[in-house]
Formats: structure tokens, C-alpha cells, sequence
């Protein structure tokens, strides 16, 4: 039996040095802090889900005004340092209210790619309302292409 196994792991590592290539290694995502995110509301001007990577001022004012538009009086535009820093927008389109949307982590997957990973959660319960939830998160600015992974999950207690 532990020559059947060490023949099946020389087999392996045989193969893959075969092949040339390396499998690459996977860095883990950093969770993203309170202290990162800009904004969140349950009714924005984004009617439509959305997944939104901005990189510069003018791109910035115009999210800001869309997301902002349903307020009686707007705050103020958020300062941000596009040389360092870039604007993560997620918008799960109509939802029940209570149901909430957050970017759970963000980082580099590979040399390839940056992935941020939105958590959508849904209530046990749904109610006669629609809300558009929405949120806005600050990161450090990576020039890599950007993956959104979803994940779609329970509120806690649902069965």
C-alpha cells in the first residue's frame, strides 16, 4: 500500500515537471475594514446591479451624483487620491428590504488578475417594499484587471 502511494506521488510531480509549468501561487484577500467604506445606502439612483471599478475624478463625480440623488441633501463629495487610490461600486439592483450587499474582500488573486469578492445577503423574510442597496468602498489602487466574485447567502436564523 505505501509503494502504491509513493509511486502515485513520483507519478504526479513527474507530470507536472513534465508539463513546465509551475502552478501559480494564491495570495489570500484582505478583508475589507469599516473604515474603508464611503458609503451605503438602500436607495441610490442605481436601479440596476452593479459592479464598478473607478479610477479617476471625473468617472468619481458622476457615480457620487447618481448615488447620492435620492437624498434630500447629498453629503458632500468624498476626497479621494487617484494616484493611490481607487473607488469600488457594488449595487445589487431591486431587492426586499433588509436584504444588504457588502464587499466582503479584496486583493490579488494571481499576477493576473485583482479580485473583489461582494457578499449578498438576503433576509429570511420578504416584504412588500423595494430597495436598491448599494456601497461604495475605498482600496489602494491596483492597475490589474478586476474580477467580482459573488457570493449570495441566508441571513442568519433562515432555515
Amino acid at each position: 500500500m505505501q509503494r502504491r502511494i509513493l509511486l502515485l506521488v513520483c507519478g504526479v510531480a513527474l507530470v507536472g515537471s513534465a508539463c513546465g509549468k509551475s502552478v501559480p501561487m494564491i495570495a489570500p484577500l484582505s478583508p475589507v475594514l469599516s473604515s474603508q467604506r464611503v458609503f451605503y445606502d438602500d436607495q441610490t439612483g442605481f436601479p440596476d446591479s452593479v459592479r464598478l471599478v473607478v479610477k479617476d475624478q471625473s468617472v468619481w463625480e458622476s457615480v457620487w451624483n447618481q448615488a447620492t440623488y435620492n437624498q434630500a441633501s447629498p453629503p458632500p463629495l468624498p476626497s479621494v487620491d487617484f494616484t493611490r487610490e481607487m473607488i469600488i461600486v457594488v449595487g445589487a439592483g431591486r431587492m426586499s428590504p433588509g436584504d444588504q450587499i457588502r464587499v466582503d474582500s479584496i486583493g490579488p488573486r494571481t499576477d493576473d488578475y485583482y479580485v473583489v469578492v461582494v457578499k449578498i445577503t438576503e433576509e429570511c423574510q420578504s416584504f412588500p417594499a423595494d430597495v436598491y442597496p448599494l456601497e461604495i468602498v475605498r482600496v489602494a489602487r491596483d492597475d490589474r484587471p478586476v474580477v467580482f466574485e459573488v457570493k449570495h447567502v441566508r441571513a442568519p436564523g433562515c432555515t
